[in-house]
């Protein structure tokens, strides 16, 4: 096992988790969500992961727009996609 796991890029990390959520992730394994604890456990860390890193772009954004009320306009320079999503939003 430890093989393929440091082949694949993965790395162990040993973890404590409270009853409460350990018995979530089983009742996810046990309906066939995950195969196992350790995959249950990788894809929530994954998805908690992604989802604290747009939680912290889309307040970058709010910041820029309360500072485009205070001064005008974004005291950035914007391009590419970013630039279109913020013309779009003033059509």
């Amino acid at each position: 096992m430890y093989t393929s796991m440091y082949t694949c890029g993965f790395k162990g990390c040993p973890v404590r988790l409270g009853e409460d959520e350990l018995k979530k992730i089983d009742v996810l394994v046990k309906y066939g969500v995950f195969r196992s604890r350790s995959e249950a456990i990788r894809e929530l860390v994954r998805l908690g992961v992604k989802l604290a890193y747009v939680s912290e772009v889309l307040e970058a954004v709010e910041r820029l727009f309360e500072l485009e009320k205070v001064e005008g306009r974004i005291p950035v320079e914007l391009g590419g996609a970013t630039r279109q999503l913020l013309e779009e939003r003033e059509r």
